[in-house]
């Protein structure tokens, strides 16, 4: 096996680890998705903490949050590409609310990852019977395709192959370049060197340049001593964060949005989503599920070094500034 090979290996193994973390916290009622057990199968649970499941209960909610506001404003009109996926259902949610229609969603990850998932919703119905299939259902390789979702393999370090899939879609009426485009991105862009990552933002700013968001959940404020045991603690499982260096400051994760032909920018640590912006019953409700913080100095800490930001091009005048937590 190669480097880069076990490189990807690396990466890969943090689906399972965010996977063991989000079942956990549905097991205990912090969120309800009754798919991710589907796919992710038989992963055994350890016990987590009350900051880990609250940590990831405010990462599928922001998130979520954002994606409803761009579906409500594009009135339905729109398509979303999910970077990076993993077992992630946020399709299967978006489906399950007649409210939040799209034109098509796609979710890319390395090929290793795509195949599994592909493999289980043919294999089973509950998920296959939720998704219209096309008559002329497009055959990828180690992918899926029906009429509203689509699973690409792609190394998204590789622009060339990005492309060269998405044009695939685009050819055959799938997505559309001139079409409003949310892109997803969580924890993606710290496990690749800050020249694909640019790259990549740079990419998709160019070839969607009439309408994009892109959203991004990720770490920040690296530069200090939680920041480094935390880059020591998946060092040592040879997970390499290797993009650190935008991950130091709000400002360092928005000013690669400006230098990648991106308009405007936003970002904002958990910390202040959870304080400001969380509904005050339910941020009671979540806090009790596991008999309640003892302090909250920990959870502060770990919020303090995640964020969301985002950042969009509008040429089109929709009003992507409208999207915020406000």
């Amino acid at each position: 096996m190669d480097k880069r090979a076990v490189d990807n290996s690396n990466i890969i193994a943090t689906n399972n680890d965010a996977c063991q973390c989000k079942l956990y916290a549905i097991e205990r009622g912090y969120w309800n998705d009754p798919y991710l057990k589907i796919l992710a199968g038989s992963i055994q649970q350890e016990r987590r903490t009350p900051e880990i499941s609250l940590g990831y209960y405010v990462r599928v909610h922001g998130v979520r949050y954002l994606i409803e506001k761009f579906i409500k404003l594009t009135n339905n009109d729109c398509q979303i590409i999910n970077l990076g996926c993993g077992f992630d259902t946020t399709v299967f949610y978006l489906l399950d609310n007649e409210n939040l229609r799209f034109k098509h969603f796609v979710d890319i990850d390395f090929e290793e990852i795509t195949e599994l998932k592909s493999n289980k919703i043919h294999r089973l119905p509950s998920l296959r019977n939720k998704l219209p299939m096309d008559n002329k259902s497009l055959k990828i390789p180690c992918g899926f395709h029906s009429s509203l979702y689509t699973i690409l393999p792609a190394d998204l370090r590789n622009t060339t192959q990005l492309d060269n899939q998405l044009k695939l879609l685009a050819t055959n009426s799938i997505i559309d370049f001139t079409k409003p485009t949310l892109f997803l991105s969580e924890c993606v862009l710290i496990y690749m060197s800050n020249e694909h990552s640019l790259n990549l933002l740079k990419y998709l700013s160019q070839t969607f340049s009439q309408c994009c968001l892109f959203l991004n959940f990720e770490q920040i404020n690296m530069n200090d001593r939680f920041g480094e045991i935390m880059f020591e603690n998946l060092k040592q499982r040879s997970c390499h964060l290797i993009g650190m260096e935008s991950c130091q400051s709000l400002n360092s994760q928005c000013e690669r949005y400006k230098n990648t032909n991106y308009t405007s920018s936003f970002c904002l640590t958990l910390n202040e989503y959870y304080k400001k912006y969380l509904n005050i019953n339910e941020k009671r409700r979540i806090e009790r599920i596991d008999g309640g913080l003892d302090e909250k100095e920990l959870l502060e800490q770990l919020f303090e070094h995640y964020c969301f930001s985002w950042a969009y091009r509008d040429e089109n005048n929709l009003g992507l500034n409208k999207i915020t937590f406000e």
